[in-house]
Protein backbone atom coordinates (compact mmCIF):
# COMPACT_ATOMS: atom_id res chain seq x y z
CA UNK A 1 0.00 0.00 0.00
CA UNK A 2 1.53 3.53 -0.74
CA UNK A 3 2.01 5.49 2.30
CA UNK A 4 0.17 8.78 2.75
CA UNK A 5 1.82 12.37 1.41
CA UNK A 6 2.27 14.73 3.70
CA UNK A 7 3.78 17.82 3.05
CA UNK A 8 4.51 19.69 6.30
CA UNK A 9 5.30 23.78 6.19
CA UNK A 10 6.86 25.95 8.92
CA UNK A 11 9.20 28.64 9.33
CA UNK A 12 10.45 26.56 12.78
CA UNK A 13 12.92 24.33 11.58
CA UNK A 14 12.59 22.74 15.02
CA UNK A 15 8.97 22.11 14.36
CA UNK A 16 9.59 21.14 10.67
CA UNK A 17 12.38 18.47 11.86
CA UNK A 18 10.12 17.26 14.86
CA UNK A 19 6.79 16.34 12.29
CA UNK A 20 9.21 14.63 10.09
CA UNK A 21 10.59 12.29 12.72
CA UNK A 22 7.03 11.88 14.21
CA UNK A 23 5.59 11.01 11.42
CA UNK A 24 8.20 9.27 9.21
CA UNK A 25 8.29 6.91 12.07
CA UNK A 26 4.51 5.75 11.05
CA UNK A 27 5.16 5.01 7.88
CA UNK A 28 4.19 8.53 6.24
CA UNK A 29 6.06 9.79 3.43
CA UNK A 30 7.04 13.60 4.66
CA UNK A 31 8.31 16.26 2.76
CA UNK A 32 9.23 19.61 4.48
CA UNK A 33 8.91 23.35 3.40
CA UNK A 34 10.63 26.61 5.23
CA UNK A 35 7.92 28.99 3.80
CA UNK A 36 4.47 29.24 1.99
CA UNK A 37 5.72 30.03 -1.11
CA UNK A 38 8.29 26.89 -1.10
CA UNK A 39 4.57 24.96 -0.04
CA UNK A 40 3.20 25.79 -3.13
CA UNK A 41 5.97 25.18 -5.52
CA UNK A 42 6.58 21.84 -4.27
CA UNK A 43 2.51 20.90 -4.44
CA UNK A 44 2.67 22.24 -7.87
CA UNK A 45 5.00 19.76 -9.14
CA UNK A 46 3.96 16.95 -6.73
CA UNK A 47 0.82 15.08 -5.49
CA UNK A 48 0.26 15.48 -1.50
CA UNK A 49 -2.56 14.02 0.75
CA UNK A 50 -2.28 16.55 3.86
CA UNK A 51 -1.15 19.64 4.30
CA UNK A 52 0.25 20.31 7.92
CA UNK A 53 0.74 24.45 7.93
CA UNK A 54 1.68 27.04 10.80
CA UNK A 55 -0.54 29.61 10.69
CA UNK A 56 1.78 32.50 11.14
CA UNK A 57 4.86 32.69 8.75
CA UNK A 58 6.24 35.48 6.64
CA UNK A 59 4.98 35.82 3.41
CA UNK A 60 2.34 33.98 3.01
CA UNK A 61 0.60 32.50 6.10
CA UNK A 62 -0.51 29.29 6.50
CA UNK A 63 -4.22 30.09 5.48
CA UNK A 64 -3.32 31.39 2.05
CA UNK A 65 -0.85 28.75 1.62
CA UNK A 66 -3.32 26.32 2.36
CA UNK A 67 -6.15 27.28 0.00
CA UNK A 68 -3.62 28.19 -2.67
CA UNK A 69 -2.64 24.38 -3.06
CA UNK A 70 -5.85 23.33 -2.72
CA UNK A 71 -7.04 24.79 -5.68
CA UNK A 72 -4.61 22.84 -7.59
CA UNK A 73 -5.12 19.84 -4.69
CA UNK A 74 -9.26 19.42 -4.11
CA UNK A 75 -8.56 16.16 -2.62
CA UNK A 76 -5.85 18.09 -0.57
CA UNK A 77 -6.65 17.58 3.75
CA UNK A 78 -5.28 20.69 6.06
CA UNK A 79 -4.26 20.59 9.68
CA UNK A 80 -3.08 24.03 11.12
CA UNK A 81 -0.18 24.66 13.64
CA UNK A 82 -0.86 27.74 15.72
CA UNK A 83 0.42 29.16 18.95
CA UNK A 84 -2.88 30.81 19.50
CA UNK A 85 -5.36 28.53 20.42
CA UNK A 86 -8.72 30.61 20.62
CA UNK A 87 -11.70 29.65 19.57
CA UNK A 88 -11.86 32.03 16.71
CA UNK A 89 -8.47 30.73 15.45
CA UNK A 90 -10.24 26.93 15.32
CA UNK A 91 -13.28 28.46 13.74
CA UNK A 92 -11.82 30.41 11.08
CA UNK A 93 -9.31 26.74 10.37
CA UNK A 94 -12.35 25.16 9.55
CA UNK A 95 -14.22 27.61 7.98
CA UNK A 96 -11.02 27.40 5.34
CA UNK A 97 -11.39 23.85 5.13
CA UNK A 98 -8.79 22.36 7.50
CA UNK A 99 -9.60 19.32 8.88
CA UNK A 100 -7.32 19.31 12.14
CA UNK A 101 -6.12 22.08 14.41
CA UNK A 102 -2.92 21.60 16.52
CA UNK A 103 -1.69 23.94 18.69
CA UNK A 104 1.88 24.76 19.91
CA UNK A 105 3.43 23.41 21.91
CA UNK A 106 2.76 19.80 20.99
CA UNK A 107 4.49 16.39 21.56
CA UNK A 108 4.76 13.83 19.06
CA UNK A 109 2.04 11.55 20.27
CA UNK A 110 -0.18 14.88 20.37
CA UNK A 111 0.79 15.03 16.40
CA UNK A 112 0.27 11.49 15.50
CA UNK A 113 -3.00 11.71 16.78
CA UNK A 114 -4.17 15.06 15.13
CA UNK A 115 -3.03 13.69 12.13
CA UNK A 116 -5.00 10.16 12.18
CA UNK A 117 -7.92 12.40 13.53
CA UNK A 118 -7.82 14.62 10.39
CA UNK A 119 -8.05 11.85 8.42
CA UNK A 120 -10.48 9.83 9.96
CA UNK A 121 -12.78 13.38 9.88
CA UNK A 122 -12.12 14.33 6.41
CA UNK A 123 -12.70 10.30 5.24
CA UNK A 124 -16.50 10.99 7.15
CA UNK A 125 -17.36 13.84 5.76
CA UNK A 126 -16.00 12.64 2.39
CA UNK A 127 -18.97 9.65 2.74
CA UNK A 128 -21.09 11.83 3.48
CA UNK A 129 -20.91 14.12 0.90
CA UNK A 130 -20.89 10.86 -1.65
CA UNK A 131 -23.94 9.87 -0.48
CA UNK A 132 -25.53 13.10 -0.08
CA UNK A 133 -24.87 13.08 -3.41
CA UNK A 134 -25.25 9.27 -4.96
CA UNK A 135 -28.64 8.97 -3.42
CA UNK A 136 -30.61 11.66 -5.76
CA UNK A 137 -28.47 9.67 -8.97
CA UNK A 138 -29.54 6.64 -7.68
CA UNK A 139 -32.77 8.01 -8.43
CA UNK A 140 -32.40 8.91 -11.59
CA UNK A 141 -32.03 5.20 -13.19
CA UNK A 142 -35.64 5.34 -13.23
CA UNK A 143 -35.86 8.64 -15.59
CA UNK A 144 -32.96 6.50 -17.60
CA UNK A 145 -34.68 2.86 -17.45
CA UNK A 146 -38.02 4.14 -18.87
CA UNK A 147 -36.40 5.94 -22.03
CA UNK A 148 -37.60 4.78 -24.95
CA UNK A 149 -34.94 5.40 -27.46
CA UNK A 150 -31.27 5.54 -27.39
CA UNK A 151 -31.16 9.54 -27.99
CA UNK A 152 -33.24 10.01 -25.14
CA UNK A 153 -31.04 8.33 -22.71
CA UNK A 154 -28.37 10.25 -24.58
CA UNK A 155 -30.57 13.38 -23.81
CA UNK A 156 -30.83 12.25 -20.28
CA UNK A 157 -27.18 11.36 -19.52
CA UNK A 158 -25.76 14.72 -21.02
CA UNK A 159 -28.35 16.78 -19.09
CA UNK A 160 -27.59 14.82 -15.53
CA UNK A 161 -23.53 15.44 -15.82
CA UNK A 162 -24.05 18.90 -16.87
CA UNK A 163 -26.57 19.79 -14.03
CA UNK A 164 -24.17 17.59 -11.55
CA UNK A 165 -20.75 17.85 -12.42
CA UNK A 166 -21.12 21.68 -13.98
CA UNK A 167 -19.43 21.19 -17.30
CA UNK A 168 -19.31 23.15 -20.42
CA UNK A 169 -18.65 20.06 -23.19
CA UNK A 170 -19.73 16.66 -23.26
CA UNK A 171 -19.50 14.06 -25.87
CA UNK A 172 -20.95 10.44 -26.05
CA UNK A 173 -18.91 8.82 -28.64
CA UNK A 174 -20.28 5.21 -29.05
CA UNK A 175 -17.93 2.38 -30.98
CA UNK A 176 -19.57 1.86 -34.44
CA UNK A 177 -18.65 -1.77 -36.23
CA UNK A 178 -19.27 -1.40 -39.44
CA UNK A 179 -16.47 1.77 -39.47
CA UNK A 180 -14.43 0.52 -36.62
CA UNK A 181 -14.12 3.61 -34.93
CA UNK A 182 -15.64 5.77 -32.47
CA UNK A 183 -18.19 8.30 -33.38
CA UNK A 184 -20.08 11.44 -31.42
CA UNK A 185 -23.75 9.77 -31.04
CA UNK A 186 -24.81 12.85 -28.62
CA UNK A 187 -22.63 16.44 -27.23
CA UNK A 188 -23.34 19.71 -26.23
CA UNK A 189 -21.00 22.56 -26.59
CA UNK A 190 -19.24 21.07 -29.68
CA UNK A 191 -19.67 22.67 -32.82
CA UNK A 192 -22.34 19.89 -35.02
CA UNK A 193 -19.60 19.66 -37.71
CA UNK A 194 -17.09 18.40 -35.36
CA UNK A 195 -19.66 16.26 -34.40
CA UNK A 196 -20.19 14.95 -37.67
CA UNK A 197 -16.76 14.82 -38.61
CA UNK A 198 -14.93 13.05 -35.45
CA UNK A 199 -14.18 9.02 -36.13
CA UNK A 200 -11.15 7.84 -33.95
CA UNK A 201 -9.83 4.55 -33.99
CA UNK A 202 -9.30 2.39 -30.82
CA UNK A 203 -5.94 3.64 -29.30
CA UNK A 204 -5.92 6.92 -31.07
CA UNK A 205 -6.31 10.01 -28.91
CA UNK A 206 -7.67 10.17 -25.14
CA UNK A 207 -11.00 8.46 -26.34
CA UNK A 208 -9.72 5.85 -28.54
CA UNK A 209 -7.11 4.74 -25.51
CA UNK A 210 -9.86 5.20 -23.01
CA UNK A 211 -11.88 2.76 -24.97
CA UNK A 212 -9.38 0.61 -25.80
CA UNK A 213 -7.68 0.42 -22.38
CA UNK A 214 -11.42 0.45 -20.34
CA UNK A 215 -10.01 3.23 -17.74
CA UNK A 216 -10.76 6.64 -17.15
CA UNK A 217 -8.38 9.66 -18.18
CA UNK A 218 -8.12 12.66 -15.91
CA UNK A 219 -6.55 15.41 -17.32
CA UNK A 220 -6.06 18.87 -14.62
CA UNK A 221 -3.32 20.61 -15.94
CA UNK A 222 -0.75 19.55 -12.99
CA UNK A 223 1.75 16.77 -12.31
CA UNK A 224 -0.24 14.02 -11.83
CA UNK A 225 -1.27 13.84 -15.75
CA UNK A 226 -0.36 11.36 -18.21
CA UNK A 227 2.43 13.24 -19.88
CA UNK A 228 1.01 12.03 -23.08
CA UNK A 229 -1.65 13.54 -22.97
CA UNK A 230 -0.64 16.80 -21.14
CA UNK A 231 -0.60 18.42 -24.21
CA UNK A 232 -4.42 18.03 -25.06
CA UNK A 233 -5.51 20.47 -22.22
CA UNK A 234 -3.04 23.60 -23.70
CA UNK A 235 -4.31 23.54 -27.18
CA UNK A 236 -8.38 22.80 -26.43
CA UNK A 237 -8.09 26.23 -24.34
CA UNK A 238 -9.41 23.25 -21.68
CA UNK A 239 -9.14 23.61 -18.56
CA UNK A 240 -10.04 19.92 -17.04
CA UNK A 241 -10.87 17.10 -18.77
CA UNK A 242 -12.42 13.34 -18.03
CA UNK A 243 -12.50 10.59 -20.42
CA UNK A 244 -14.95 7.64 -18.85
CA UNK A 245 -15.50 4.53 -20.42
CA UNK A 246 -18.79 3.19 -21.13
CA UNK A 247 -18.75 -0.53 -19.82
CA UNK A 248 -21.67 -3.25 -20.30
CA UNK A 249 -20.60 -6.22 -18.34
CA UNK A 250 -16.83 -7.07 -19.62
CA UNK A 251 -17.36 -4.80 -22.73
CA UNK A 252 -16.92 -1.00 -23.64
CA UNK A 253 -19.73 0.30 -25.60
CA UNK A 254 -17.76 3.39 -26.19
CA UNK A 255 -16.89 6.81 -23.76
CA UNK A 256 -17.93 9.79 -22.31
CA UNK A 257 -16.09 12.98 -22.27
CA UNK A 258 -16.34 15.67 -20.57
CA UNK A 259 -14.30 19.24 -19.89
CA UNK A 260 -13.87 22.28 -18.55
CA UNK A 261 -13.32 25.05 -20.87
CA UNK A 262 -11.90 28.51 -19.69
CA UNK A 263 -11.86 28.39 -15.90
CA UNK A 264 -13.19 26.16 -13.13
CA UNK A 265 -11.81 23.83 -10.47
CA UNK A 266 -9.91 20.40 -11.15
CA UNK A 267 -11.48 17.49 -11.55
CA UNK A 268 -11.43 14.85 -8.46
CA UNK A 269 -11.76 11.05 -7.23
CA UNK A 270 -15.44 12.25 -6.35
CA UNK A 271 -15.84 13.12 -9.87
CA UNK A 272 -15.11 10.01 -11.07
CA UNK A 273 -17.57 7.98 -8.48
CA UNK A 274 -20.08 10.30 -10.07
CA UNK A 275 -20.03 9.45 -13.43
CA UNK A 276 -19.67 5.69 -12.79
CA UNK A 277 -22.93 5.85 -11.16
CA UNK A 278 -24.87 8.42 -14.25
CA UNK A 279 -22.95 6.55 -16.71
CA UNK A 280 -23.98 2.77 -15.02
CA UNK A 281 -27.51 3.36 -14.77
CA UNK A 282 -27.47 5.09 -18.50
CA UNK A 283 -25.63 1.87 -19.50
CA UNK A 284 -28.06 -0.17 -18.09
CA UNK A 285 -30.61 1.54 -19.88
CA UNK A 286 -28.97 0.86 -23.30
CA UNK A 287 -28.70 -2.44 -23.08
CA UNK A 288 -32.60 -2.72 -21.84
CA UNK A 289 -33.11 -0.92 -24.97
CA UNK A 290 -30.97 -3.24 -26.70
CA UNK A 291 -32.87 -6.29 -25.41
CA UNK A 292 -35.98 -5.46 -26.39
CA UNK A 293 -35.52 -4.37 -29.45
CA UNK A 294 -33.52 -7.84 -30.19
CA UNK A 295 -36.52 -9.32 -28.80
CA UNK A 296 -38.50 -7.41 -30.67
CA UNK A 297 -37.00 -8.56 -33.56
CA UNK A 298 -37.11 -11.94 -32.87
CA UNK A 299 -40.41 -12.40 -32.49
CA UNK A 300 -41.12 -10.57 -36.00
CA UNK A 301 -38.91 -12.73 -37.71
CA UNK A 302 -40.42 -15.99 -35.81
CA UNK A 303 -43.73 -14.66 -37.27
CA UNK A 304 -41.92 -14.62 -40.45
CA UNK A 305 -40.00 -17.93 -40.53
CA UNK A 306 -43.21 -19.70 -38.98
CA UNK A 307 -45.22 -18.88 -42.19
CA UNK A 308 -42.95 -21.47 -44.10
CA UNK A 309 -41.20 -23.54 -41.56
CA UNK A 310 -42.09 -25.85 -38.06
CA UNK A 311 -41.44 -23.63 -35.52
CA UNK A 312 -38.40 -25.43 -33.77
CA UNK A 313 -36.77 -24.74 -37.12
CA UNK A 314 -38.05 -21.10 -36.96
CA UNK A 315 -35.54 -21.32 -33.91
CA UNK A 316 -33.15 -22.97 -35.55
CA UNK A 317 -33.40 -19.88 -38.01
CA UNK A 318 -33.46 -17.19 -35.40
CA UNK A 319 -29.98 -18.39 -32.93
CA UNK A 320 -27.83 -18.08 -36.11
CA UNK A 321 -28.46 -14.34 -35.25
CA UNK A 322 -27.60 -13.13 -38.48
CA UNK A 323 -28.50 -10.74 -40.87
CA UNK A 324 -31.91 -12.22 -42.42
CA UNK A 325 -30.58 -11.31 -46.34
CA UNK A 326 -26.75 -13.31 -45.46
CA UNK A 327 -28.90 -16.93 -44.67
CA UNK A 328 -27.97 -19.13 -47.20
CA UNK A 329 -25.51 -21.75 -47.89
CA UNK A 330 -25.22 -24.74 -50.51
CA UNK A 331 -27.09 -27.92 -49.00
CA UNK A 332 -27.68 -31.24 -49.38
CA UNK A 333 -31.79 -31.37 -49.76
CA UNK A 334 -34.91 -33.08 -50.88
CA UNK A 335 -37.51 -31.34 -52.61
CA UNK A 336 -41.47 -32.25 -52.55
CA UNK A 337 -43.68 -30.54 -54.54
CA UNK A 338 -47.38 -31.60 -54.59
CA UNK A 339 -49.86 -30.69 -57.13
CA UNK A 340 -53.78 -31.04 -57.52
CA UNK A 341 -54.87 -32.72 -60.69
CA UNK A 342 -57.88 -31.27 -62.53
CA UNK A 343 -58.16 -28.13 -60.40
CA UNK A 344 -58.19 -25.65 -63.26
CA UNK A 345 -61.72 -26.26 -64.63
CA UNK A 346 -62.80 -25.66 -61.07
CA UNK A 347 -62.20 -21.98 -61.27
CA UNK A 348 -65.24 -21.78 -63.56
CA UNK A 349 -67.57 -24.23 -61.51
CA UNK A 350 -67.50 -23.14 -58.06
CA UNK A 351 -67.58 -19.54 -56.44
CA UNK A 352 -64.27 -17.85 -55.51
CA UNK A 353 -64.86 -18.27 -52.02
CA UNK A 354 -65.40 -21.63 -52.07
CA UNK A 355 -62.45 -22.08 -54.10
CA UNK A 356 -60.75 -19.54 -51.17
CA UNK A 357 -61.91 -22.15 -48.16
CA UNK A 358 -60.88 -25.71 -50.60
CA UNK A 359 -57.73 -24.23 -50.53
CA UNK A 360 -57.30 -23.07 -46.98
CA UNK A 361 -57.96 -26.97 -45.43
CA UNK A 362 -56.11 -28.32 -48.38
CA UNK A 363 -52.86 -25.99 -47.43
CA UNK A 364 -53.59 -26.43 -43.64
CA UNK A 365 -53.34 -30.49 -44.27
CA UNK A 366 -50.66 -30.78 -46.28
CA UNK A 367 -48.59 -27.98 -43.53
CA UNK A 368 -49.55 -30.18 -40.41
CA UNK A 369 -47.67 -33.39 -42.30
CA UNK A 370 -44.38 -31.55 -43.51
CA UNK A 371 -43.92 -30.08 -39.99
CA UNK A 372 -44.79 -33.68 -38.33
CA UNK A 373 -41.58 -34.91 -40.27
CA UNK A 374 -39.89 -31.80 -39.67
CA UNK A 375 -40.00 -30.41 -43.24
CA UNK A 376 -39.68 -26.74 -44.31
CA UNK A 377 -42.71 -25.25 -45.94
CA UNK A 378 -41.19 -22.97 -48.98
CA UNK A 379 -44.36 -21.74 -50.75
CA UNK A 380 -47.76 -22.29 -51.57
CA UNK A 381 -47.86 -21.88 -55.45
CA UNK A 382 -51.87 -21.58 -56.76
CA UNK A 383 -52.92 -24.91 -56.16
CA UNK A 384 -49.44 -26.27 -55.47
CA UNK A 385 -47.27 -26.46 -52.78
CA UNK A 386 -43.29 -26.51 -52.30
CA UNK A 387 -41.10 -28.63 -49.09
CA UNK A 388 -38.05 -29.36 -48.56
CA UNK A 389 -36.12 -31.89 -45.37
CA UNK A 390 -32.73 -31.99 -44.44
CA UNK A 391 -32.23 -28.53 -43.75
CA UNK A 392 -32.21 -26.44 -41.78
CA UNK A 393 -32.91 -28.72 -39.06
CA UNK A 394 -30.58 -31.61 -39.42
CA UNK A 395 -31.96 -35.33 -39.80
CA UNK A 396 -30.91 -38.32 -40.95
CA UNK A 397 -33.14 -39.50 -42.64
CA UNK A 398 -34.61 -36.23 -45.36
CA UNK A 399 -35.78 -38.76 -48.17
CA UNK A 400 -37.78 -40.95 -45.89
CA UNK A 401 -39.15 -38.37 -44.07
CA UNK A 402 -40.16 -36.95 -47.78
CA UNK A 403 -41.56 -40.29 -48.72
CA UNK A 404 -43.52 -40.61 -45.93
CA UNK A 405 -44.68 -37.01 -45.77
CA UNK A 406 -46.27 -37.90 -49.42
CA UNK A 407 -47.98 -40.97 -48.66
CA UNK A 408 -49.88 -39.16 -45.43
CA UNK A 409 -50.15 -36.45 -47.70
CA UNK A 410 -52.40 -38.98 -50.08
CA UNK A 411 -53.98 -40.53 -47.54
CA UNK A 412 -55.45 -37.10 -45.55
CA UNK A 413 -56.27 -35.36 -49.03
CA UNK A 414 -58.41 -38.08 -49.87
CA UNK A 415 -60.68 -38.15 -46.37
CA UNK A 416 -60.11 -34.06 -47.38
CA UNK A 417 -61.89 -35.13 -50.92
CA UNK A 418 -64.34 -37.36 -49.36
CA UNK A 419 -65.56 -34.79 -46.72
CA UNK A 420 -65.65 -31.95 -49.44
CA UNK A 421 -67.32 -33.70 -52.10
CA UNK A 422 -70.23 -34.65 -49.73
CA UNK A 423 -71.05 -30.85 -50.40
CA UNK A 424 -69.53 -30.05 -53.82
CA UNK A 425 -69.58 -33.05 -56.08
CA UNK A 426 -67.73 -31.31 -58.65
CA UNK A 427 -64.88 -31.66 -56.32
CA UNK A 428 -64.74 -35.71 -56.89
CA UNK A 429 -62.68 -35.40 -59.70
CA UNK A 430 -59.46 -33.49 -58.37
CA UNK A 431 -56.69 -35.51 -57.25
CA UNK A 432 -53.29 -35.39 -56.04
CA UNK A 433 -50.03 -35.42 -58.01
CA UNK A 434 -46.49 -35.40 -56.09
CA UNK A 435 -42.67 -35.46 -57.27
CA UNK A 436 -39.72 -35.81 -54.97
CA UNK A 437 -36.19 -35.21 -55.89
CA UNK A 438 -33.02 -34.49 -54.06
CA UNK A 439 -29.74 -33.01 -54.66
CA UNK A 440 -27.41 -30.29 -53.90
CA UNK A 441 -28.70 -26.85 -54.08
CA UNK A 442 -29.35 -23.64 -52.63
CA UNK A 443 -31.35 -22.46 -49.27
CA UNK A 444 -31.71 -19.52 -48.06
CA UNK A 445 -33.31 -16.57 -48.16
CA UNK A 446 -33.87 -14.40 -51.52
CA UNK A 447 -35.53 -10.84 -51.80
CA UNK A 448 -35.04 -7.50 -50.79
CA UNK A 449 -34.79 -5.45 -47.06
CA UNK A 450 -38.43 -5.27 -47.87
CA UNK A 451 -39.47 -8.82 -49.46
CA UNK A 452 -37.31 -11.34 -48.70
CA UNK A 453 -38.25 -15.51 -49.14
CA UNK A 454 -36.69 -18.12 -47.57
CA UNK A 455 -36.58 -20.74 -50.71
CA UNK A 456 -34.63 -23.62 -52.34
CA UNK A 457 -32.88 -22.99 -56.04
CA UNK A 458 -31.49 -25.77 -57.92
CA UNK A 459 -31.87 -28.66 -61.01
CA UNK A 460 -33.99 -30.70 -58.37
CA UNK A 461 -36.21 -28.35 -57.64
CA UNK A 462 -37.52 -28.18 -60.88
CA UNK A 463 -36.95 -31.68 -60.96
CA UNK A 464 -39.32 -31.98 -58.69
CA UNK A 465 -42.18 -29.67 -59.91
CA UNK A 466 -42.20 -31.74 -63.32
CA UNK A 467 -42.66 -35.34 -61.73
CA UNK A 468 -45.35 -33.83 -60.03
CA UNK A 469 -47.15 -32.51 -63.13
CA UNK A 470 -46.57 -35.84 -64.31
CA UNK A 471 -47.88 -37.57 -61.72
CA UNK A 472 -51.44 -39.19 -62.07
CA UNK A 473 -53.90 -38.65 -59.23
CA UNK A 474 -52.74 -40.34 -55.95
CA UNK A 475 -49.07 -41.13 -57.51
CA UNK A 476 -45.66 -40.63 -56.11
CA UNK A 477 -43.12 -40.29 -58.48
CA UNK A 478 -39.06 -40.05 -57.13
CA UNK A 479 -36.10 -39.36 -58.99
CA UNK A 480 -32.97 -42.34 -59.04
CA UNK A 481 -31.24 -40.08 -56.35
CA UNK A 482 -33.91 -40.80 -53.68
CA UNK A 483 -34.89 -44.02 -54.76
CA UNK A 484 -31.40 -44.91 -53.84
CA UNK A 485 -31.41 -43.73 -50.32
CA UNK A 486 -34.55 -45.44 -49.39
CA UNK A 487 -32.93 -49.23 -49.22
CA UNK A 488 -36.08 -51.65 -48.64
CA UNK A 489 -38.34 -49.14 -46.66
CA UNK A 490 -40.60 -49.08 -49.38
CA UNK A 491 -42.25 -50.26 -52.19
CA UNK A 492 -40.66 -49.18 -55.39
CA UNK A 493 -41.63 -49.48 -59.28
CA UNK A 494 -39.33 -48.28 -62.01
CA UNK A 495 -41.31 -46.72 -64.59
CA UNK A 496 -39.75 -45.76 -68.33
CA UNK A 497 -37.53 -43.23 -68.23
CA UNK A 498 -38.83 -39.88 -69.33
CA UNK A 499 -37.83 -36.34 -70.60
CA UNK A 500 -38.83 -33.81 -68.89
CA UNK A 501 -39.91 -30.40 -69.81
CA UNK A 502 -36.50 -28.23 -69.80
CA UNK A 503 -33.93 -31.37 -69.63
CA UNK A 504 -32.41 -32.64 -72.37
CA UNK A 505 -32.31 -35.91 -72.14
CA UNK A 506 -34.51 -38.77 -69.95
CA UNK A 507 -34.31 -39.66 -66.72
CA UNK A 508 -34.73 -42.68 -64.76
CA UNK A 509 -38.41 -42.53 -62.68
CA UNK A 510 -39.19 -44.75 -59.84
CA UNK A 511 -43.02 -44.23 -57.91
CA UNK A 512 -43.64 -45.34 -54.51
CA UNK A 513 -46.54 -48.15 -54.70
CA UNK A 514 -47.14 -49.19 -51.24
CA UNK A 515 -46.82 -47.94 -47.64
CA UNK A 516 -43.81 -48.66 -46.05
CA UNK A 517 -42.68 -52.28 -44.77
Amino acid sequence: MTPKRILVVDDEEMIVNLCWQALKNEGYDVVPASSGEEAVRLAFAEKFDMAITDMLMPGIDGLETFLTIREKQRELIGVLITGHGTLDTAIQAMTHGFSGFIRKPFTSLELIQGVKDAFQKAALAEENTRLKTLIPLYRLGEKFITSESKQEVFKGLIETIVHQIGVQRVSVMLYDEGEGCLRIVAATGIKEEIVNKVRIKPGEKIAGRVFQTGAALILNGGPEDNPNFASFLKSKNIVAAISFPLKARDKTLGVLNISKVGQGVPFSEADIEMLSVICGQAVMALENLRIMEERAEKVRMRTLFEQYVAPEVAEVLISQGKNPLEVGEIKEITVLFADIRNFTPLVQRLPLETLRDFLNDFFSLLTEVIFKFKGTLDKFMGDAVLAFFGSPISISKPEQAAVNSAIMMHNMFGELKEAWTAEKQVLSHVGLGIGISSGEMFLGNLGSQKRFDYTVIGTDVNLAQRLASEAASGEILITESVKSQLGQQFCVTQESSRLLKGLEKPICVFSITGEPQ
